[in-house]
């Protein structure tokens, strides 16, 4: 059964209101102490509303939009009061004249600073969109580092456990003259090296999670909620619609207004005055009048410099705009081949890592049980085991890294 447009707007106004409520909710614990679970959605939006960086962005946008009007920039209109003894009137008496005038540029001149001021609030914008894709990129690598870091926290802490109960067994069986001082000290170091890298792994997800609120910028602490570790996908980048491109365009084409704005202030300013002469004696009258004209500009020199100046400009951000665009493209492509090599060491594991783990462990329980192997040998296994789980998890983190980098590929 289909719903009704109507409906769909209710289920979702309905949606939205649960969602605030569960954030509203989630915000008082934190206010209280509590940690607040967050997916990466979440994380995500958390950054774009409150990242203070973008904030300041956002008004630098909002300050060239407000300018954008600023491109008719009419002069100040004059007003004015003249007596001249030689204005006699027809009365014989000299006329006082009041009046208005006004100085203005030629009308194309103000359409093409308008442009500009279009183009800047548009490159403004773009910048804008590329400093929000840096954010979403910056909060997903650290999301998913931290996910990464709990993943090998647990492979580590099970070998943590596995080799402490080993070294400890060792140690007993020393004592009691069961074993040599080879295994013992074996175990020990064993032991130790596990530990430090279970303690390198926990330090690095509180980098991560400090990497995290860097960007979310929330009041009190986050908890990650996902704890299983996925490939991400790889998506095209349509570089026609690059927001750096776009922005680079969006350069060519205010260099381009620039040239046209030069060009254009060759043309004649205009003036108008419109005023009107009376005096107080007998019989008088009042004489209106007006005045139009314009100024020639006869020396060209620093005009033509100008122009030549922002032809120049219009060249650079033409290279400009193919840089950027060879980089990008010469840049995905440095990634997509980077890519592939961690994508082999995950298909290894996937098509048969996994599986040779899963036997290693079999194999050495059974093994082990049935007194074919002693304890050493058996734990030797069960490391090999894991550590084809750890080579998995390093090489799934770096394609998932490579991934994002390729996804918000802003700055090649």
């Amino acid at each position: 059964m289909q719903c009704s447009l109507k409906q769909k707007k209710k289920m979702k106004t309905y949606k939205l209101t649960i969602g605030v409520l569960v954030i509203s909710v989630g915000l008082s614990l934190n206010a209280f102490g509590q940690s607040v679970t967050i997916d990466l959605q979440q994380a995500i939006d958390a950054a774009l509303a409150n990242n203070i960086g973008l904030k300041a962005q956002e008004k630098m946008v909002q300050s060239s939009r407000a300018l954008i009007p600023t491109g008719f920039n009419i002069e100040k209109t004059q007003a004015f009061y003249r007596h001249d003894q030689n204005d006699i009137a027809e009365n014989g008496f000299s006329n006082s004249v009041l009046g208005i005038s006004q100085n203005l540029q030629f009308p194309t001149v103000y359409g093409f600073q308008k442009k500009i001021n279009q183009d800047r609030f548009r490159m403004q914008q773009q910048k804008y969109e590329i400093s929000k894709i840096q954010v979403v990129k910056e909060v997903s690598k650290a999301y998913y580092s931290i996910v990464y870091w709990k993943n090998l926290q647990a492979n580590y802490q099970y070998l943590d456990s596995l080799y402490r109960q080993f070294s400890i067994a060792s140690s007993r069986r020393f004592e009691l003259g069961e074993t040599n001082y080879l295994e013992k000290i074996t175990a020990q170091s064993k032991q130790r090296e596990i530990g430090v890298q279970l303690a390198q792994a926990i330090e690095s997800e509180k980098n991560a999670y400090m990497v995290l609120e860097q960007w979310i910028q929330m009041d009190g602490l986050v908890q990650v909620g996902d704890i299983q570790l996925r490939k991400l996908n790889v998506e095209i980048i349509d570089v026609d619609a690059h927001p750096g491109v776009v922005f680079y365009e969006n350069a060519v084409k205010m260099s381009e207004h620039a040239i046209g704005l030069e060009q254009h202030k060759l043309l004649p300013d205009l003036f108008a005055e419109v005023f009107r002469g009376t005096n107080s004696g007998a019989n008088s009258k009042v004489y209106p009048g007006f005045q139009v004209g314009v100024s020639l500009p006869l020396w060209f020199g620093a005009q033509k410099a100008k122009i030549g100046s922002a032809r120049t400009d219009r060249e650079q951000s033409q290279l400009d705009n193919k840089n950027f665009v060879f980089q990008l493209e010469n840049r995905t492509e440095q990634l997509t081949i980077e890519l592939k090599k961690y994508m082999e060491a995950i298909d290894f594991y996937e098509q048969e890592g996994k599986e040779l783990s899963d036997q290693l462990i079999k194999q050495a329980s059974e093994a082990f049980k049935n007194g074919e192997i002693d304890f050493l040998q058996y734990v030797l296994l069960i490391e090999n085991s894991r550590n084809i789980q750890v080579s998995y998890l390093q090489n799934l983190n770096l394609y998932n890294m490579t991934v994002l980098e390729i996804n918000y590929l802003m700055n090649p």
